[in-house]
This record gives C-alpha cells, sequence and structure tokens, in this order.
C-alpha cells in the first residue's frame, strides 16, 4: 500500500480513545508540532473556536433527536449570528437548491444562490471542445464564488457541484464553505453506497 500514514485501516484507532499505544507511522506521533500549532489556533482565532463548539452539538438536538444535515447547516448559521449565506448549486439539483432556500428564508437571512450555469458561457469561450455546434452551457464555479466574494457571504453552501467544479469553488470562495449535497449520479446523491457493494 503506498499510503503515508495508516489512519484508514489502523484497526483499534487509539487516538478515539485516548490511549497511547499508537502505530510508528500515526500521525499523532509523527506530526506533534502540527498538532499543537492546530491546538492553538482553535483557541485563539474565535471564528474557529466557536464553529468547533458549536459543531460539536449539531447532530442532535437538545431533545436529543438527530438533525438533518440541512437542519444542521441552520443551526449552525443561528448560533454564529450569520446573516447572508451563499448558495453554489448544480443545474441538475435545482429543485433542493430551491428547497433550502426556502427553508433559510423563514430565518432572518439574505440568501444568495447562484446557479452553475450563471454568464450562459458557451463551452468552447473556455476551450473545452464540442462534438455539435449547439450551444452547452459550462458550469462556472469560479464565477459562482467570485459573486458571493462580492456580495460578502459569511458561509456558502454546496449543493451539488460536479466533482472538479466544487474544488474551484471551495478554492476561491472567501467564506467558509460546507456541502449540503455531494452529486453522486450513479448513487442518488449518496457517495457512500459505493462502499457497500
Amino acid at each position: 500500500m503506498n499510503s503515508v500514514y495508516t489512519c484508514a485501516i489502523c484497526p483499534k484507532k487509539p487516538c478515539a480513545k485516548g490511549d497511547e499505544k499508537f502505530p510508528q507511522n500515526c500521525p499523532t506521533v509523527m506530526e506533534k508540532e502540527i498538532i499543537e500549532k492546530s491546538i492553538e489556533r482553535y483557541n485563539v482565532d474565535e471564528n474557529i473556536n466557536k464553529i468547533m463548539k458549536i459543531a460539536n452539538k449539531l447532530p442532535v438536538t437538545e431533545d436529543g433527536e438527530l438533525r438533518s444535515r440541512a437542519e444542521e447547516i441552520i443551526d449552525l448559521v443561528k448560533q454564529m449570528n450569520i446573516k447572508k449565506i451563499g448558495v453554489a448549486f448544480c443545474y441538475s439539483l435545482e429543485k433542493e437548491a430551491k428547497k433550502f432556500v426556502k427553508m433559510l428564508e423563514n430565518y432572518d437571512i439574505t440568501v444568495v444562490p447562484v446557479c452553475c450555469k450563471v454568464g450562459s458561457v458557451d463551452v468552447k469561450e473556455i476551450g473545452i471542445e464540442k462534438k455539435r455546434d449547439k450551444f452547452i452551457a459550462t458550469c462556472n464555479p469560479l464565477t459562482q464564488a467570485e459573486i458571493m466574494n462580492k456580495e460578502n457571504t459569511e458561509l456558502n453552501v454546496v449543493v451539488g457541484l460536479c466533482v472538479g467544479h466544487d474544488m474551484i469553488f471551495n478554492k476561491n470562495s472567501k467564506a467558509f464553505v460546507t456541502t449540503l449535497v455531494a452529486k453522486d449520479r450513479k448513487y442518488g446523491h449518496c457517495p457512500v453506497k459505493a462502499f457497500e457493494e
């Protein structure tokens, strides 16, 4: 196996149990300096500290009920007092994006939804070859991110951007980004099903 660390195949996960019997190539052992700097940053950066504290409680309501991912995002937004959210969505998941935007509208939040086809840019304009002369709109994650940057969104939520397009969007967003829907055409947008076969 060509893996830097054995985290993925470590059977006991001592890091999650406070056990100090770590494998030799465990990053907990090998990357102590990075870990120490991370701990310091968790305590010094107010935003990161606040997100960590809130995220720890998000999965379950005060009544012990599990939350959906959409509910977790909304609860985080409320607790962080976020007032402006971007929703970067794929054209093929417009129904889901519309429902999420409607959920957000129940709160005192300004929503900046931007479809991946924004700009109506033909693929040929960015050097992508096409087999027929018909107009084919390219996905435009860079513009989605830049519009949200211009609007000063405080959090951006991805709804089904394609693999690759999501990378460009995440890299160029100035605000924190979280994913509501990870597109998976084969498994109904539930990528973990690939590991059940």
